[in-house]
């Protein structure tokens, strides 16, 4: 069975690897990239680790997406800059640690 961390680091890659390759903002990426942070905050939030390999990920994915997004014109730059606003939020989901 595959891990949580794997099945972010594909959604991930997946989602990335499009944008990169000029083939535009793919929704259907992008919805599975949103459906597994989703499933990642639940587990990692009151983790007191994360796997490495999903942090890569989380570090990777607002720079990495906003320098992609300046290879394309507008709609699609927008499209990928509200995007990462998103993104953002469903990461801080995943990691943000409650106060003690």
């Amino acid at each position: 069975m595959t891990g949580i961390a794997d099945r972010l680091m594909d959604a991930w890659g997946d989602y990335i690897v499009a944008l990169r390759s000029n083939e535009g903002f793919k929704e259907d990426l992008y919805d599975r990239l949103v459906s597994v942070l989703r499933d990642c905050a639940p587990e990692w939030r009151d983790a007191e680790a994360i796997p490495k390999l999903a942090v890569n990920v989380l570090v990777d994915i607002v720079s990495v997406s906003q320098a992609v997004a300046e290879s394309y014109s507008e709609p699609v730059r927008q499209r990928v800059y509200e995007a990462n606003f998103e993104l953002y939020d469903l990461i801080v989901e995943c990691v943000g640690a409650a106060p003690s």
